[in-house]
């Protein structure tokens, strides 16, 4: 009997690669999303996203906000604009806030701001190109600054993000929704920054800017930031960034060889990880 051989199926592109991850929020995809690309993942989350949509603060800013409209929104995260709504709609303020936020000129840092604001029913006036806050400053500065002004804050540190708008607003009036810090538990990060240090990582990926810093930080503790920032440069391990927003702060920490999808997107970096592998894979 004359057996037929079935398609011969390429091999997975990550296989043989062993990743780690920083992720908080959403890592159980993307470790999924490594798995089924082949890899092997190592994952040392090196933050927590703290909830503040119960916190007395944003219920009162909300409610400040209401009563006196502020000129300009500017939104630094969908995720956290979607959360301060939902929270106000839970406690009653939701309806008031949403029509003013309809009435007011919006301005989003990147496309899932923007996203989540047309979601919300809200127009986006004007968008950062590059999704950096600082195009955001220059374009509020470029137009004659503002007289009340409201930030949503993407959880790092609030005194950064408002400096900038102070300069040229009357009143900057600040929206924290979430706030990010270092995870009760480091014990998988420092596995991580020491996996790093040993070159037993093929790569390394970073979906928020604070997981870099936040992972720098712990090899500081350890003594190894050196040691950390060295071994990510492309070659020995290489790091991997979600966007634009992140790579910015990678580099600004000092590492270089980044690899970057050109959607800020999970899977479109696990994708722009695979084909950056597939070359490595063919040369051996």
């Amino acid at each position: 009997m004359v057996r037929h051989a079935g398609p011969v199926s390429e091999p997975l592109p990550l296989a043989g690669w062993r990743v780690g991850v920083t992720a908080d929020r959403r890592a159980d995809a993307q470790l999924d999303v490594l798995r089924r690309r082949g890899a092997d993942v190592l994952h040392g989350c090196t933050m927590k996203t703290l909830d503040l949509t119960r916190d007395v603060r944003l219920l009162e800013v909300s409610r400040g906000l209401v009563d006196q409209p502020p000129d300009t929104l500017v939104l630094e995260t969908g995720m956290g604009l979607t959360m301060w709504l939902e929270a106000m709609d839970e406690l009653g303020v939701g309806a008031d806030l949403r029509s003013v936020l309809a009435g007011i000129e919006v301005i989003a840092r990147g496309p899932k701001a923007t996203s989540a604001a047309r979601r919300a029913g809200l127009e986006v006036a004007w968008s950062a190109p590059n999704e950096q806050f600082a195009e955001i400053a220059s374009h509020v500065a470029d137009t004659g600054g503002r007289r009340r002004i409201a930030l949503q804050l993407d959880g790092t540190d609030e005194e950064v993000l408002v400096a900038p708008l102070a300069a040229t607003c009357d009143e900057v009036v600040a929206v924290p929704v979430y706030r990010w810090s270092l995870p009760d538990d480091t014990g998988p990060a420092r596995m991580l920054v020491e996996a790093t240090c040993a070159e037993e990582l093929g790569a390394v990926t970073f979906t928020t800017k604070q997981a870099a810093v936040h992972l720098v930080e712990i090899a500081a503790a350890m003594g190894r930031r050196d040691e950390l920032v060295a071994a990510l440069d492309g070659d020995r391990v290489v790091p991997v960034s979600v966007g634009p927003v992140c790579s910015a702060t990678m580099r600004v920490l000092g590492m270089s060889g980044l690899v970057e999808p050109e959607r800020a997107r999970l899977v479109a970096m696990v994708d722009a990880l695979a084909d950056h592998a597939r070359p490595s894979d063919s040369a051996a």
